[in-house]
């Protein structure tokens, strides 16, 4: 078990000025700040520092999740590096070009699933090959691929609102591969399915990504989750969201299911849950009623 603590800074990233030779990431001082409208009797307008000074360098092919409490900003960076909001500071380079605007080098995946509801599954995941301008039978050929690997070939005809939400979540990964982004950058994608439908999610996603070779960046509230998918977790600390630690996860793959079981998978939960701890406030893992689970912060009472 490795973790990466920064003695030279105050929220525990990278320092180094050079960028790691087989990084594709590259994150330096990058901050964000919003414009928040008050009344004037509130004394005007002011700003909400979101995320601040976060050094980060991701591997080519590495698996990362970014972890933290509600709004500490893991969403935010995620939307930084794809393009669709706009840094206050600093710097986030993919393959060595600052991200300024979305770009077809990155895929996005979010809860949500995004699917267009009038196309079917196949005119969905050749939606990216369309801009890309691919010629009708070879977009053809590389969604049906696509959805083959994501278990959905019968689905191909099908429409949105015909499959399940572990199935539309499959839909949309496949449409992210499709285009063949260098990175994948991934949005809780799994909250709105129940237990079983994840862990099924997580077992297909990793034997995805082992075939690919795919940078992904995975934004999770779930610890267990984190550790499972991940070469590595950054925690990041309540807002303003600053890298508190950086963990390597140092368990064998291919994972299976019951590794969460393990005596090591504990030790690695414990470190994370323990560091999730914050001046005062203890992170806590909510299970919510439909299965799924939340980080959020209760007040810390010494000696509970």
């Amino acid at each position: 078990m490795t973790t990466t603590t920064d003695k030279g800074t105050a929220n525990g990233a990278a320092t180094a000025a050079t960028i790691a030779d087989d990084a594709e990431i590259a994150i330096r001082g990058l901050s964000l700040a919003y414009d928040v409208r008050r009344s004037k009797k509130e004394g005007g307008a002011t700003s909400l520092l979101a995320l601040d000074d976060i050094n980060l360098d991701i591997r080519r092919g590495e698996f990362l999740s970014i972890v933290g409490p509600s709004g500490c900003g893991k969403s935010t960076l995620l939307y930084i590096l794809a393009g669709l909001i706009k840094k206050t500071a600093g710097s986030a380079k993919i393959e060595g070009m600052e991200v300024v605007a979305p770009t077809l080098h990155t895929g996005i995946i979010m809860q949500a699933y995004a699917l267009f509801p009038w196309r079917t599954v196949q005119k969905n995941v050749e939606f990216g090959l369309e801009i890309k301008k691919v010629g009708k039978q070879e977009r053809r050929q590389i969604a049906a691929d696509f959805l083959e690997m994501v278990g959905l070939s019968e689905f191909a005809s099908r429409y949105p609102y015909e499959l399940s939400g572990g199935m539309k979540q499959r839909v949309a990964i496949a449409r992210a591969l499709a285009y063949d982004p260098e990175v994948l950058l991934m949005d809780e994608p799994f909250a709105a399915v129940d237990e079983q439908t994840r862990g099924q999610l997580h077992e297909q996603l990793l034997s995805i990504w082992e075939k690919t070779g795919k940078t992904i960046v995975f934004v999770t509230h779930s610890i267990e989750e984190s550790i499972f998918l991940s070469d590595r977790v950054v925690i990041l600390t309540p807002s303003p969201g600053r890298v508190k630690e950086t963990i390597d996860i140092d368990l064998p793959r291919p994972r299976p299911a019951e590794l969460k079981s393990s005596a090591e998978f504990a030790v690695y939960r414990k470190q994370v849950w323990q560091l999730l701890q914050n001046h005062g406030e203890l992170i806590e893992e909510i299970l919510l009623e439909d299965g799924n689970t939340s980080l959020e912060a209760v007040p810390f009472v010494e000696g509970i």
